[in-house]
């Protein structure tokens, strides 16, 4: 098949698809046994190429024209705020976020003037995801619900359902666990209603769901989110998706002392990242594969792959998510005794969470000072450190972080206090204390 008859079947097989999401419909509804559901799923991939009298049963199913559906009774703006779409998509990926931002700003002048309202809904979404990842909350949180409310007076579940994903991305980026997890339920069941079960969103939901109900302590229902996602036909065919599913795993496995499994969900995490060339995603790799060597007693191979992360993020230019890494080599040099050190990591990652204003992060970074506090003989500020941290976990619905920062604070409040220069005791070696890294914040 000529590459640009196979173009044009791949736009075909978008419109249709998009059509038949704003619809409700599945794919099976759609065949209404005139096709196969399969010859469907073909068409939409454009990997075929429909006889006009099919395309004909497919319009009139999804009550649209056939020249709808092949774009040729489409008017001009319709036409140039397709092509600006994909023009700010492609930047999207290669994060040009000043092209990305004139490009959309075109988007919305057209769609406004001549009322192209589903390419004015689809470029809010465009732009929140831009305002996530520049950790604009505040106007993401905005350009979001606008996207939000458009779709809902529009019917349009599918955008419906992926406004709300963008919304439970923003609040666990904000460390508001518990509502992030009830916005991202919610996004699922639209998806649900949208027949959107392949659809990439749906998979985006279920990994920051996971995500959201480990740092609620909830590792089960975690587990369950990120292996739902790794097993998908989505992430059989997306690297990123697949590499995020596997990375949450790894976390999940982790956290409850499986280190073969986490082993090897790092190593699918990694091979998927590479694969896809995602560097970004790979620094977290780095971060986990860090924790993992930690876990293991193997300390200083952790401050190689730490270290070697923060070279990484200096070269993409990942300042602000540097305070997460920082914090963990504090930790790692509080179990290896060197308190000076401990301190220098962890007060830079203080300053650097406090810039970005990451309260989670600050409360971690607390935790190693109120560590090398207490080692030190320093019981006032170390308890002082440890409630400060205590409140932020509290706040945030992280449970379990808060079972063990309190569980610090009880033996720090027990703790006798010794003359200067006594020996005492390492933190790892009191019951029920975890000195380990935390997973990385994503």
């Amino acid at each position: 098949m000529p590459l640009s008859s196979l173009g044009r079947h791949s736009v075909l097989g978008q419109r249709i698809r998009q059509v038949r999401q704003s619809k409700g419909l599945t794919q099976a509804d759609l065949a209404d046994g005139a096709v196969s559901k399969g010859y469907i799923s073909l068409i939409e991939k454009g990997l075929v190429k429909p006889s006009l009298e099919t395309l004909g049963a497919i319009a009139t199913r999804l009550g649209a024209s056939v020249d709808s559906l092949l774009g040729a009774d489409r008017p001009p703006a319709e036409t140039a705020t397709t092509a600006l779409l994909a023009l700010a998509e492609a930047a999207v990926r290669q994060r040009d976020y000043v092209r990305v931002d004139r490009l959309l700003s075109a988007v919305r002048y057209v769609a406004e003037t001549y009322g192209v309202d589903e390419a004015h809904r689809e470029a809010l979404l465009l732009m929140g995801t831009v305002e996530i990842e520049l950790r604009r909350f505040e106007e993401a949180s905005w350009t979001i619900e606008r996207a939000r409310t458009l779709a809902e007076e529009a019917g349009d579940l599918w955008r419906l359902g992926r406004a709300l994903t963008l919304e439970g991305r923003v609040r666990v980026r904000q460390r508001r666990f518990e509502e992030a997890s009830r916005v991202l339920v919610e996004a699922l069941r639209t998806l649900r209603r949208a027949r959107a079960g392949r659809d990439p969103a749906r998979i985006e939901a279920l990994i920051t769901l996971g995500t959201a109900r480990f740092y609620m302590g909830d590792m089960r229902g975690a587990r369950r989110r990120y292996r739902e996602a790794a097993r998908s036909y989505v992430a059989r065919h997306n690297l990123v998706l697949r590499g995020r599913a596997w990375w949450g795993l790894g976390l999940v496995y982790r956290k409850q002392k499986q280190f073969p499994a986490a082993e090897e969900a790092l190593l699918e995490a990694r091979r998927a990242f590479e694969a896809a060339e995602e560097l970004r995603d790979l620094v977290r790799v780095l971060q986990g594969t860090a924790q993992l060597l930690h876990e293991l007693g193997r300390a200083y191979e952790a401050l190689e792959h730490l270290h070697h992360a923060l070279r990484v993020m200096d070269r993409l230019g990942m300042s602000a998510d540097q305070a997460t890494v920082l914090t963990e080599i504090g930790r790692i040099h509080v179990s290896l005794g060197d308190l000076d050190q401990a301190e220098y990591f962890a007060k830079q990652a203080l300053t650097q969470a406090h810039r970005v204003g990451d309260p989670v992060e600050e409360a971690e970074a607390n935790v190693v000072l109120a560590r090398v506090a207490l080692a030190r003989g320093q019981r006032t500020e170390g308890r002082a450190l440890l409630r400060q941290a205590l409140d932020t976990f509290r706040t945030r619905s992280m449970t379990a972080r808060a079972e063990q920062a309190g569980l610090e604070l009880s033996h720090a409040l027990d703790a006798r206090e010794d003359p200067p220069g006594a020996s005492l005791p390492r933190l790892e070696d009191l019951p029920g204390i975890d000195v380990s890294p935390l997973p990385s914040r994503s």
